[in-house]
């Protein structure tokens, strides 16, 4: 069903960039949409060892098949937005992989898509866009991948492939557990460093760590409400090896603020306060944070 296929990536941000550089590398046909006008045809990556090497690449501002694996690698906010500029490209079979922070988006595109595969997925590999089609690697982790509906269960030899490209790849039937550990993850780590215009590092400071204490303890009422097991003080050890093993580096949410972009926040707090809303449970510390972000999008 898949010889000789094109890996199809929307988005030619940071992550787009290097899951197209990688696949590249090991000798896959990849196929990069991008809004740009003036495209250049290659990629200039730079790996974990400092080592440059540049790819050719077929970039454009179209899909460039009906039936090649999508991968989306744009942000939860766009993600819709993107689907619905291509949708008379995607046939009802066309495998679609969301990769992006945050949650609610599946739900949005199999409203959109229906008939489509949906695998999501989360990754932990990070990078930088130190300009357009130029991407520096500055983190190896693992990427999981699952199904999100019935049509996508068959797919998991798609692995394979993603596998090779930047290996530490895996299947994982229960993606949703995934999902909310990533999504916690962020909760914890993406609006204080926004907000207060920090590296994840400086997060380690005991007024964050209070801070990230109670807003795992609002998180987890609603996580046993949702009948999702999770062990708080794993999950706070979790979160603090994220910010140790990534304490130079910026998050996503505050480089948005930054340079004044919109952020993911409606599908990293937004998303959990919705649950909590459903299950009429209070969680302040994680409703305040999401206010001061929204405030600080508008300015």
């Amino acid at each position: 069903m898949y010889s000789n296929m094109t890996w199809q990536i929307i988005g030619d941000g940071a992550i787009g960039c290097l899951w197209a550089a990688n696949l590249l590398n090991c000798g896959q046909q990849v196929h990069l949409v991008s809004r740009k006008n003036n495209i250049p045809q290659r990629i200039n990556y730079t790996n974990l060892q400092g080592e440059e090497q540049c790819y050719p690449c077929s970039i454009s501002q179209c899909l460039s098949d009906t039936s090649s694996p999508l991968i989306v690698c744009v942000k939860a906010p766009q993600v819709l937005q993107a689907l619905k500029q291509y949708r008379s490209q995607i046939s009802e079979q066309q495998v679609i992989i969301l990769m992006h922070n945050g949650m609610g988006c599946a739900e949005q595109v199999a409203q959109l898509l229906p008939q489509n595969p949906i695998i999501c997925a989360t990754t932990a590999n990070a990078s930088l866009l130190s300009a357009p089609f130029n991407i520096v690697q500055t983190g190896l982790g693992v990427t999981y991948f699952g199904p999100f509906n019935c049509a996508s269960r068959n797919f998991a030899s798609l692995l394979a492939t993603l596998n090779q490209a930047l290996g530490n790849c895996h299947w994982c039937e229960d993606i949703e557990k995934k999902l909310w550990l990533k999504l916690l993850i962020n909760i914890a780590i993406n609006p204080l460093s926004a907000i207060f215009q920090i590296s994840n590092g400086e997060l380690s400071k005991a007024v964050f760590q209070d801070q990230i204490k109670q807003l795992i303890k609002e998180a987890m009422q609603v996580l046993k409400r949702l009948d999702l097991k999770f062990d708080e003080q794993l999950l706070l050890s979790t979160i603090n090896g994220v910010i140790d093993a990534t304490s130079n580096n910026y998050s996503s949410m505050n480089r948005d603020i930054f340079y004044k972009r919109p952020t993911e926040i409606e599908y990293i707090n937004g998303y959990l306060l919705k649950k909590a809303q459903q299950l009429n449970i209070e969680t302040p510390l994680i409703r305040k944070l999401y206010n001061e972000i929204i405030a600080l999008e508008s300015h």
